[in-house]
């Protein structure tokens, strides 16, 4: 994975010597690609259990799961490279105690269609999602997933639901572009270029993109879980995140990492959602 992180930082510092214009378009594709692992046949096996559609969201197939068929309706968003197999247990558990469940893959992600992925594909996807079935109680999301979540709430206000849940959130996106700028080694010249091309793409400086801008409208209260060691995404987000909303619980936890696996943390969540 160095050697192949390696030949992209050299063929965009290449690239950046020719054009200023290309060479920040190729860093903001790059930047949007999640070159996520194929799903393996266990993860499909789970996958085919659920009622299965496909949504289009800019001309590209999007996955959608459909689980169980109670009254108190839930959508589970992943996050970075990952896809709805990832909410497996919670699936199980809330369809158990009597809710519909639905989840997607997002654009490059699991089975649905594209290369490339980002907040706006990100933001469009559970819009087309939530016009598709309909007003839901509660999202359930995971790191840019929670960013990308309370993005669609800020814009979407009407189609909010009720309740979130966000695990490991995200906070901003200038944090992703330093991120890349570190795994391949590219200089400020290079970041420069992929920020304007940024600009041009979404009408907005990457600045904008931050939960400190999406509070304009959010009306749900929230349940908040991030641990305190998270190597991924800093807990200070969600410390943030409980600020900011109206009605939030934090909970901080100690050496779960970023993926918040426990079942602790399961039963927390699946409380949260079905408590009245």
């Amino acid at each position: 994975m160095k050697f192949v992180l390696a030949i992209i930082g050299l063929y965009l510092r290449i690239i950046n010597t020719i054009s200023a214009k290309i060479g920040g378009k190729h860093a903001f594709y790059v930047f949007c690609s999640p070159f996520s692992a194929k799903i393996t046949s266990k993860q499909q096996s789970f996958l085919d259990t659920a009622t299965q559609e496909n949504i289009k969201v800019d001309g590209e197939n999007i996955k959608l799961y459909k689980w169980g068929s109670g009254d108190q309706k839930v959508l589970c968003i992943h996050g970075w490279r990952s896809n709805s197999y990832r909410w497996r247990d919670y699936i199980k558990t809330l369809t158990e105690k009597g809710c519909t469940v639905y989840s997607i893959d997002f654009p490059a992600h699991g089975n649905s269609e594209g290369r490339f992925w980002n907040l706006l594909k990100g933001e469009a996807s559970i819009k087309a999602t939530i016009d598709h079935v309909g007003l839901v109680d509660t999202i359930i999301s995971h790191s840019v997933g929670c960013f990308c979540s309370l993005y669609f709430c800020d814009q979407n206000p009407k189609l909010q639901p009720n309740k979130m849940v966000s695990l490991a959130s995200a906070g901003r996106v200038h944090d992703f572009i330093y991120e890349v700028k570190r795994m391949l080694s590219l200089t400020d010249r290079e970041i420069n270029n992929l920020m304007n091309y940024f600009v041009s793409y979404t009408g907005r400086d990457p600045e904008y993109f931050d939960i400190e801008n999406f509070f304009t409208h959010i009306k749900a209260k929230a349940l908040l879980i991030h641990d305190e060691g998270d190597p991924d995404t800093d807990v200070k987000y969600s410390r943030r995140l409980h600020e900011l909303y109206d009605d939030s619980e934090l909970v901080i936890t100690k050496g779960l990492g970023h993926r918040l696996r426990s079942k602790d943390v399961l039963e927390k969540v699946v409380d949260y959602v079905i408590e009245k």
